[in-house]
């Protein structure tokens, strides 16, 4: 049970490592990023516009506008442009504007929108293209409806969006706002949207992550033994057990003096004492095989049971890095068990 815990526990650990990383890195680039050149707002003119006064005209009351756009209507407000009066009708799916004076639905052409975008701009650069598009879209999710892109020459590639039904700047984007955008998107995983910070793929990820969280620590607590704690030994009498080694390429038994409790392993590492190994004494590679005599002979566990054929445990061979020098006993040593 331990080990395939293990097994499961490494390779989540990596696919789960990986996005965790990513989280680091984008939340670090996103920090790093200045807002005010994010929003573009530093580049955004901010002389007053002056507009003419409205000359004595007659203009139509809301209720005369066309049925069509009264019809679900969120807002109609009026307001003078250019010394001409208009009404901005807001409803669920766009704003129009609408002259007040004859209900003609006014549309920004090209010439307009560019002249509108370089009395918003004030960076350094020209526009070198206008194309238009429908919103929403990747840079213009908060809105809706026909834009005119206007995009400028600076540095950073500067491009206002401007409302073919109102006029109005939708969006100011650079290249700081489409970096900042990769790097937000990369760090609440919403990949095709990047808006909905609680989309389903970054809650069952955090839930992965919170479950290997939870197996690491019962993985950290079954690694524990009591030679972890040795350092506790200072508080009482130490105890000595001796182990006997026999080797069947050397002459005659070797004894050795290890403090009580201590991992077999690690232990006998430090008289010298060095057995094969590939995991470091982790219970992963089956290595470290020593042989028991049946008195003294512990019970296998889950790692032991996965790595030592059934013929060889019944007969006494256990891992040494899994048991530990908890007193007197006799040890045989396979061939190639001991590394020189």
């Amino acid at each position: 049970m331990i080990r395939q815990l293990k097994k499961l526990h490494k390779w989540v650990g990596l696919l789960i490592g990986i996005q965790v990383l990513l989280w680091l890195l984008s939340g670090l680039m996103i920090s790093l990023l200045d807002p005010e050149k994010v929003s573009g707002k530093q580049w955004a003119s901010t002389a007053a516009v002056d507009f003419p006064p409205l000359e004595p005209i007659i203009i139509l009351e809301p209720y005369e506008l066309p049925a069509e756009l009264l019809q679900d209507a969120l807002s109609i407000k009026l307001f003078n442009r250019h010394g001409k009066a208009f009404y901005l009708v807001t409803r669920a799916d766009g704003k129009t504007l609408v002259d007040a004076t004859d209900a003609s639905i006014i549309v920004t052409e090209r010439d307009a929108a560019e002249q509108l975008a370089r009395k918003d701009f004030s960076g350094d650069g020209e526009i070198v293209s206008t194309e238009t598009g429908m919103a929403p879209d990747r840079e213009t999710r908060g809105s809706h409806g026909a834009y005119w892109r206007v995009n400028f020459s600076d540095a950073s590639n500067t491009s206002i969006y401007i409302s073919v039904s109102t006029g109005e700047i939708l969006e100011r984007r650079n290249s700081f706002w489409r970096i900042r955008d990769f790097f937000w998107m990369l760090h609440i995983m919403d990949y095709p949207g990047r808006e909905n910070f609680n989309n389903p793929l970054i809650i069952t990820v955090a839930l992965i992550a919170i479950w290997l969280g939870i197996s690491g620590f019962v993985l950290l607590f079954g690694s524990f033994s009591r030679s972890d704690f040795s350092f506790l030994s200072v508080l009482k009498k130490r105890e000595y057990v001796v182990i006997t080694l026999i080797d069947p390429a050397a002459t005659k038994p070797q004894q050795l003096r290890l403090r009580k409790g201590s991992n077999l392993f690690l232990s006998l590492a430090t008289h010298d004492v060095s057995l094969a190994s590939i995991c470091g004494g982790g219970g992963e590679c089956g290595k470290c095989r020593v042989q028991f005599e049946m008195a003294d002979l512990p019970g296998p566990n889950d790692s032991e049971l996965g790595l030592i054929p059934k013929k060889m445990w019944e007969r006494g061979y256990r891992l040494a890095c899994q048991h530990e020098a908890d007193k007197n006993l006799t040890l045989h040593l396979p061939k190639g068990t001991l590394v020189s």
